[in-house]
């Protein structure tokens, strides 16, 4: 009697092994199973271009394995600590021989106590795993660097009464453990990649800025205000929303000297020029002027950006006395297609804080308090207020 039923199993288990190994799956591994009565191998070769150190990184990233690598549900370093969050990172956890892994195959089970066993950096990592009470595998991922970048062999042995459990499911899951790894490799940039892209982007075709603001213009009378809200510059977008302004104004028709610049061709420039400190303006009222236009027609946002405290204070200070009716509304800086000089700025205008401290509080005893209300920083603006206070007391 039990004679009939152990065949009758072996046969069932012969007929779904060879029912599931039968089943049309594609991989791009190359893979080979092999199995005997009480052992079964199985071994998965995948070539990646990534670099072996790239490879490894991922093989020791544990916390990782749940998902790429079918079977693991969870894995846990199986350490005795105190702390809490210990228990359920790798972070604390080094992966050398010997340390013990908690495993769990899937939701509903239990941990299973599992282990690592040869750690060989950038070559070899192996595990010892247990699935079940009655079924363990032990699982070798072997790297061999190659000229492309490096070859990776996952080979899977098992012994013992239930070892066809590891050829269970192998063409269906287990055969693309190694394609779901290639997921999780991180990219790398090698020099000559880096080299190349560097040339290219010190080397981009671009069109002056005049034929910039004129093309981005026009698009805008024609109802397309993509290109100018894709120009990175803002100073030249600012231009160009101003000469749309003006085109506007003027019947819908560019000025003379932007209908030129329509017709120019790109040119290759190197893009370094553009962020190596050359500004847009031949000189600081230039830069007042654009700014201080620019937020009387609601766009505050360039004057906010400006790095320089003393433009931003000028600037603002114009602000308060044009709309006190003190001051009239300069004219719009126009588009320069020649690259214009770096703004130099004198010792006193690269100034301290307490030099502007100082400037400012004499300016404010002599009555002038435009651009010290104009101040952004609050602290600042109360040192300078309190201290003309002091002057006003004095001088009485």
């Amino acid at each position: 009697m039990l004679l009939t039923i152990a065949t009758i199993a072996v046969l069932i288990v012969l007929v779904l092994f060879i029912w599931d190994t039968s089943s049309g799956h594609e991989t791009k591994s190359d893979i080979r199973s092999f199995y005997k009565p009480f052992y079964a191998e199985s071994s998965i070769s995948h070539e990646y271009s990534s670099t072996p150190t790239a490879v490894w990184k991922t093989l020791i990233a544990l916390e990782g394995y749940s998902s790429w690598f079918p079977q693991i549900s969870r894995l846990l370093p199986d350490v005795n600590t105190q702390r809490y969050v210990h228990q359920f990172s790798f972070d604390q956890f080094p992966p050398v021989p010997g340390t013990r892994l908690l495993l769990r195959p899937n939701s509903w089970s239990p941990f299973y106590p599992s282990r690592v066993v040869v750690v060989d950096e950038n070559k070899e990592i192996s595990f010892d795993l247990k699935y079940n009470p009655f079924f363990r595998e032990y699982v070798v991922f072997a790297l061999e660097p190659r000229s492309y970048g490096t070859a990776v062999t996952c080979q899977r042995t098992s012994s013992g009464l239930f070892s066809f459990l590891s050829l269970w499911g192998f063409t269906n899951k287990k055969s693309k453990i190694l394609e779901n790894l290639g997921y999780f490799i991180p990219e790398e940039t090698t020099k000559e990649e880096k080299q190349e892209k560097n040339g290219a982007a010190a080397q981009a075709p671009a069109l002056s800025r005049e034929a910039t603001i004129a093309q981005a213009a026009q698009a805008g009378l024609d109802g397309n205000m993509d290109l100018i809200n894709a120009i990175p510059d803002k100073p030249t977008r600012g231009l160009a929303k101003a000469a749309l302004v003006q085109s506007k104004r003027k019947g819908g028709t560019l000025p003379e000297h932007l209908q030129k610049a329509l017709s120019e061709a790109p040119t290759v420039v190197p893009t370094k020029q553009q962020s190596e400190g050359v500004s847009p303006f031949s000189s600081q009222e230039e830069q007042i002027a654009y700014l201080v236009n620019l937020t009387l027609d609601g766009n505050d946002e360039e004057l906010n950006a400006v790095p320089d405290r003393v433009i931003r204070g000028k600037a603002k200070a114009m602000l308060v006395k044009i709309k006190r009716g003190a001051l009239e509304r300069p004219p719009m800086p126009e588009a320069s297609s020649e690259p214009a000089p770096p703004i130099e700025t004198s010792s006193a205008e690269q100034e301290n804080e307490e030099q502007l401290i100082l400037r400012l509080v004499k300016a404010g005893v002599d009555g002038n308090m435009d651009e010290i209300n104009a101040l952004d920083n609050k602290v600042l603006r109360g040192k300078i207020k309190s201290a003309i206070v002091k002057k006003m007391r004095a001088k009485k």
